[in-house]
């Protein structure tokens, strides 16, 4: 009876997930974007419902809303309106719906056909703008409500169950069958089939692409919206943003049973999942670490990690039928527009003005100059201010460690990974146990703490030698969701997290930061020379093409696996020097919403480069830390305008900004004036063919509408 109690309860927590899994399935299906925002939409829509429902405002600690714009004085304050259910649920599918459209149009209709990296970066970077209004917005602590199903205990044959767990369950299932059947039958879901197999061939049988495009994120986002409310409801009853965010992996590793395509297979993988977790769970591990590990409500994210990278690594026909995952390397630095790129219209510009020659001319001394200025200040503001500036100069350093990480792992490999923080998470906590558990010396835990996090990052690494580009994005977001829920948590660690700074002054963190600092340049000079070696340029070989780089005779597993190890050892270095200034590592600093922020600062400052590294802690460390902010505004601030950046820049100039720089200040060759002429008159001709193509499109309107397609 004990364990077909846990089955029950696992089939009935498999619902939840696979109502997440359904919206996300929706939109894969009809547009190919993996969609990293449907947690964010979700939690917006089930804020809406709970603070507008008249049945959950009685119980809320927080009647009002709050929004300040910094340094204006703006603020909103408004009371949320009481309304009966059926209205409060309407105005919240509405509300996502229209998230769903404003996603679609704004953002993701100027990313048809870009790389993977592109797609993902983008819907993490909305994901992060919700995310960051909604905190302000709505408060960012956890409030209880009550909930929307009347609550019932139902016992049959000595198995208990909720009545809310049924009524999850049969939505679930009746969702799935319908959506199923409206793909199948139905006009507009054969033509949102096709325009997911390719835009141009939907567009030429008459299918306004755009709109079948909207309709679908519509409607994702309300199944987003609808399974996020009665989440809520069930269980705990915490609205709380961080708790809805963290069913992003379950609903992903439902869809993954789908292939992403099937909305009953996904529905099917939601139960299989919740089976898996609350059987695991409830199995009666020996006393000792193996009770403390597996026991845990955290050891659901380590099942989950664990069934996404089974499911990946064995593709299992019956899953992956018709579905490539291995079709390109997700990522590319091309311009997804024509005409003069933005560099050489600043170059052209300065060109007319006779400013660029004297620019690059003087050039060479200036950046000698500015390069010994930021290095004195860098070594000098610490010992004459207070230990603030040199906390602030601490976290620049971290914050080029694991940029550095990124760019060597997915700027020059390809390889995307969503788990940044994971690595430097067993860098930090690995240097604390050697520290203050080994008592080894920290000049030893420093460059050891990089060697713990590569185990890790090989282990990680193992499905990229098999999967590319949003598949192998999926492994890492499991893994960054298993390391921040279960492995951080572990309570050896917690009991094992201060870190001994031996000589060096823990009452001052100067010296800690110089040690740092001097540490970080260690890494980035090795790491500059290795880019001049056969070894960077077989990564570049295997991001560019792998099938080229395997004619080139170039061995992909031995480089992916070359590239995770390095990657994994300077966000362990990363991690390091964190332990060594914070002297005490809590798992609060290692999320999954921090990684993907850092990955979007990354994107921004250009992954392709080493400078792009050294521009992230500038633009989202000392910048924001010079003009910090003295009233209370928008406290989500550099996450919302760190998304917005990150959208504008794989949609407008996928190259980044050290890219920007670089090209910016290259060598003048008088055949440019020609090549500039030529792009302009270029531009001006695509300018003339979109409005043939403008009116190719009301055309192609016209003839769906007539034949009842849109």
């Amino acid at each position: 009876m004990y364990w077909a109690q846990l089955v029950v309860s696992g089939l009935f927590a498999g619902a939840v997930y696979a109502l997440y899994g359904l919206g996300i399935t929706m939109v894969f299906k009809s547009t190919r974007v993996p969609n990293f925002a449907h947690g964010a939409v979700g939690m917006v829509g089930a804020y809406v419902f709970f603070k507008t429902w008249e049945g959950s405002q009685p119980v809320l600690q927080i009647k009002h809303l709050h929004l300040a714009i910094p340094y204006t004085g703006l603020e909103w304050n408004p009371v949320p309106p009481r309304l009966p259910m059926a209205l409060a649920l309407v105005l919240a599918i509405g509300v996502a719906m229209l998230l769903g459209l404003a996603i679609e149009k704004l953002f993701m209709r100027h990313l048809v056909g870009a790389p993977t990296l592109s797609l993902v970066v983008a819907t993490i970077g909305v994901g992060a703008i919700i995310t960051g209004l909604a905190i302000d917005l709505f408060n960012k602590q956890h409030e209880t409500v009550p909930p929307v199903v009347p609550e019932k205990v139902y016992d049959v044959g000595g198995i208990r169950f909720f009545q809310d767990d049924v009524v999850v369950t049969v939505l679930g299932l009746s969702l799935a069958v319908a959506l199923g059947a409206f793909f199948k039958f139905t006009d507009l879901g054969i033509a949102i089939r096709a325009t997911a197999d390719s835009r141009e061939v939907a567009r030429l049988l008459g299918i306004n692409a755009n709109r079948v495009a909207s309709f679908s994120w519509a409607i994702g986002s309300a199944l987003a919206a609808g399974a996020a409310i009665l989440i809520v409801s069930r269980g705990s009853r915490e609205l709380g943003a961080i708790a809805l965010l963290a069913l992003l992996l379950p609903g992903f590793t439902a869809a993954l049973f789908g292939g992403f395509i099937s909305l009953v297979g996904t529905f099917l993988g939601g139960l299989a999942l919740g089976v898996a977790q609350t059987v695991f769970i409830g199995i009666n591990w020996p006393d000792g670490i193996l009770r403390d590990m597996f026991s845990a409500a955290g050891a659901a994210q380590f099942v989950a990690f664990l069934v996404v990278v089974v499911v990946l690594m064995t593709r299992p026909r019956f899953i992956f039928k018709g579905v490539r995952v291995d079709e390109d390397s997700g990522v590319g630095f091309a311009r997804l527009g024509s005409g003069l790129a933005l560099e050489d219209r600043l170059r052209r510009s300065l060109d007319r003005m006779g400013a660029l020659q004297m620019l690059l001319a003087d050039w060479p001394i200036g950046r000698v100059v500015l390069g010994v200025a930021a290095l004195g200040a860098i070594l000098i503001i610490p010992i004459y201010t207070v230990s603030y500036w040199s906390t602030v100069l601490a976290t620049c350093v971290f914050y080029a460690l694991i940029g550095l990480s990124i760019v060597v792992l997915t700027g020059w490999t390809g390889q995307i990974s969503l788990a940044p923080l994971a690595f430097a998470g067993t860098g930090a906590f690995g240097a604390a146990m050697l520290s203050s558990q080994a008592g080894l010396p920290f000049w030893v835990v420093l460059p050891l703490s990089g060697v713990v996090a590569v185990p890790f990052a090989l282990l990680v690494g193992m499905p990229a030698l098999r999967l590319r580009g949003f598949f192998l994005a999926l492994a890492t977001l499991a893994f960054m969701v298993a390391a921040e829920g279960w492995l951080f948590v572990q309570s050896f660690l917690q009991t094992r997290n201060d870190f001994d700074r031996g000589p060096l002054r823990s009452d001052m963190s100067q010296p800690a930061f110089y040690v740092s600092l001097f540490l970080a340049a260690v890494v980035f000079v090795a790491v500059a020379n290795l880019k001049k070696t056969r070894i960077a340029r077989a990564f570049h070989a295997l991001r560019d093409s792998e099938n080229t780089a395997i004619a080139m005779g170039i061995d992909p597993t031995r480089y992916k696996l070359a590239a995770f190890a390095l990657s994994g050892f300077i966000a362990g270095i990363a991690g390091g020097t964190f332990a060594v200034m914070a002297m005490k590592v809590t798992a609060g600093s290692f999320t999954l919403f921090l990684s993907q922020g850092y990955i979007t600062y990354a994107v921004i400052c250009g992954l392709a480069l080493i400078s792009g590294s050294l521009l992230v802690p500038i633009l989202f460390v000392l910048v924001p830390a010079l003009t910090a902010n003295p009233v209370d505004a928008v406290s989500q601030a550099p996450f919302i305008i760190g998304g917005f950046l990150a959208v504008r820049t794989v949609t407008d100039y996928p190259n980044g900004l050290a890219s920007f720089f670089t090209r910016s200040l290259r060598r003048f060759d008088p055949g440019e004036r020609v090549a500039w002429a030529s792009a302009e008159a270029e531009s001006h001709a695509v300018s003339y063919g979109d409005q043939d193509t403008r009116a190719f499109d009301r055309a192609a309107d016209r003839l769906a509408v007539a034949g009842g397609v849109d």
